[in-house]
């Protein structure tokens, strides 16, 4: 009889969680379970092998945890601040109560961290043991919870991925690909053009800890060594800005006059002091789009190798564009 794999689920109704379950149904029937915690009253389409706990952090429902070996797939983050109320109840308290209830039979944590806690200053490959420099509530909150994940499960000598990536792409995707599609159409060339990024899509990144979840819950009765670590996530190699922008003028083909927007590296934080909402969000879109985010992807390899980190991240990207409209 086959071995089940059991998986709770936060953020299951999210970009990166449904990603995440439609990975885990390609896996043979009757081989996965997953109970995932959603918000009442939340839109979830149905699938046989999950069962729906409703629920909403920080709270955590007594019956989430399973009685048998399983794993928790930490996305329930809150990553946008709609009600002014902050990111601690949600990303750290929130946190923190659903490692107070695992159980014996909890073997490991993956946590859906992101590359920018490390700061949103100027980087080239980046690896998981730099320093650590969050500089927003969000990314505080962020670096908070993988700390928590690091050390509780370091205690019980279990599993803990906190995995790392920079740009999530897919349809989607409201930050990079809408902002780069948008900048495109209007010609404009940010910075140099020659600023690159770590990217992987939504699908890769899914079955990337789809695999992850398989390496903590092996097939077979064999006990493996326990980690605890950060992992960046993304392909070996980055993108430019210049390849993405003339790859999106060319499939939706724009053929306006481009225009140049220079970007001192003094700009976004001067902008961080104007006390307005809209400024630190503009701040935070150049930053993003105008400097290189890089990160290394060779501790994530010796885990699972380079089948999906050595994909081509053009080729993949060029798919993604056939989903925007033109």
């Amino acid at each position: 009889m086959p071995k089940i794999l059991r998986v709770v689920l936060t953020g299951a109704t999210g970009y990166v969680g449904q990603a995440i379950l439609d990975q885990l149904e390609q896996l043979p029937a009757g081989t996965v379970l997953v109970r995932a915690l959603v918000k009442k009253d939340k839109a979830f389409p149905a699938r046989d092998f999950v069962e729906v706990v409703e629920g909403n952090l920080p709270e955590v429902p007594d019956n989430l945890f399973f009685e048998e070996p399983h794993l928790l797939i930490h996305f329930g983050i809150k990553q946008v601040d709609f009600l002014k109320t902050g990111f601690y109840e949600t990303n750290v308290l929130g946190t923190h109560n659903l490692l107070s209830k695992c159980n014996k039979n909890t073997l490991g944590i993956i946590y859906g961290s992101t590359l920018s806690i490390q700061g949103r200053r100027s980087n080239q490959l980046i690896v998981e043991s730099d320093l650590v420099q969050p500089e927003t509530e969000l990314e505080r909150s962020r670096a908070q919870a993988e700390q928590l994940v690091i050390e509780s499960m370091s205690r019980d000598n279990k599993w803990a991925l906190c995995l790392r990536p920079r740009f999530v792409l897919g349809p989607a995707d409201s930050f990079l690909m809408k902002g780069l599609v948008t900048l495109s159409r209007l010609g404009i060339r940010v910075g140099s053009g020659k600023q690159q990024y770590s990217v992987v899509t939504v699908i890769d990144y899914a079955r990337i800890v789809v695999q992850l979840s398989q390496k903590i819950f092996p097939s077979k009765a064999t006990k493996s060594t326990s980690i605890q670590c950060a992992l960046n996530v993304a392909y070996q190699t980055p993108v430019s800005f210049n390849q993405l922008f003339s790859e999106i003028r060319t499939e939706n083909k724009i053929s306006n006059r481009i225009k140049l927007l220079p970007i001192p590296v003094w700009l976004p934080s001067l902008l961080k002091w104007i006390p307005h909402s809209m400024a630190e969000t503009f701040a935070t879109q150049l930053q993003s789009v105008g400097f290189n985010h890089c990160c290394d992807v060779s501790a994530l390899e010796q885990l699972l190798g380079d089948e999906i980190t050595g994909m081509d991240a053009i080729e993949q990207l060029n798919e993604l564009l056939k989903t925007y409209s033109k």
